[in-house]
């Protein structure tokens, strides 16, 4: 299966203005199955450095500096990529990860208690009352992955989806409470639950690509990792109740959500300089007469 990605950030300014430093999050993150064929980044301004590194969490970052000014910053990336899995569940656990509590062993404790520690502490009592019902009294819920897959589905049917584009995410009460919230609201939400649980949870932003003939409007996604000894870290999309599978094409995770936007940067000048910011996605699995073209 082909996957082509185009995104296209540009901000547009009053009058020419000084840039920041830019760090890019674009560059898909190597898992088992995904080949990039092609990758094209494209900068305006022309006149700047672009300089490539890993940051702590291993995510490719591309760092860029502007060393005049300019009234426009545009910034278009185009991905083709050949996806080879296509069944989520195509793993193993290991013994020790196939009930509730997970036993991480020491090795693991060491890297992963970071991501067993609640984030939103504030927002303890109504999370642990969420997840009463698939923790308590139901033998079936004792098997970790019957629990992750049945929370998981159970958050687009109990939350309704919002598309809000400012920055931000809202605590996991604040999403309880208003019964609604975006991507990365849903997986704040998955994280802080499944870390009551006594799994290991992080964030993820990338893709979701859409199939031939959807006619879903594109955006960045964020979707939720979870780590399962024998498995590793999997993906769970709390917004569309699935596993992360084959259209789901990460870039970069973080401890936090919302912590890692595709492009991150500002300018030197008054707040009121910014005349427009437009984003532009188009995600989707090729047709096989589109391969050729592509």
């Amino acid at each position: 299966m082909l996957l082509r990605i185009d995104h296209i950030t540009e901000y547009r300014y009053r009058r020419p203005v000084g840039l920041t430093p830019h760090r890019l999050r674009l560059h898909p993150r190597g898992v088992p199955g995904l080949r990039i064929l092609r990758s094209e980044l494209r900068i305006d301004p022309g006149e700047h450095a672009l300089r490539w590194s890993l940051d702590a969490e291993g995510n490719v970052i591309g760092s860029v500096t502007f060393p005049g000014e300019c009234d426009r910053l545009r910034v278009e990336s185009t991905l083709l990529l050949e996806q080879r899995i296509s069944n989520p569940f195509d793993f193993l656990l290991e013994t020790r990860a196939l009930r509730l509590p997970v036993s991480y062993d020491d090795r693991e404790q060491q890297f992963l208690t970071p991501f067993l520690q609640s984030s939103d502490p504030e927002s303890a009592r109504e999370v642990s009352l969420l997840l009463e019902p698939f923790l308590k009294g139901v033998s079936a819920r004792d098997l970790t992955l019957d629990f992750l897959t049945a929370f998981n589905r159970a958050i687009p049917a109990l939350f309704r989806y919002s598309l809000r584009h400012e920055p931000g995410v809202q605590t996991a009460e604040e999403t309880i409470t208003r019964r609604e919230g975006t991507c990365r609201d849903f997986a704040h939400l998955f994280i802080e639950s499944v870390r009551t649980a006594g799994l290991a949870g992080r964030y993820v932003s990338g893709y979701l690509c859409s199939s031939p003939g959807s006619t879903r409007e594109d955006h960045t996604h964020g979707w939720c990792e979870v780590y399962l000894p024998g498995a590793g870290w999997r993906g769970f999309d709390p917004t569309n109740g699935i596993l992360a599978g084959p259209h789901h094409v990460a870039v970069a995770t973080s401890l936090s959500a919302g912590d890692i936007p595709p492009v991150d940067g500002s300018y030197c000048g008054e707040n009121d300089l910014l005349e427009a910011h437009e984003v532009t996605i188009c995600a989707r699995e090729l047709l096989p007469g589109e391969e050729e073209a592509a």
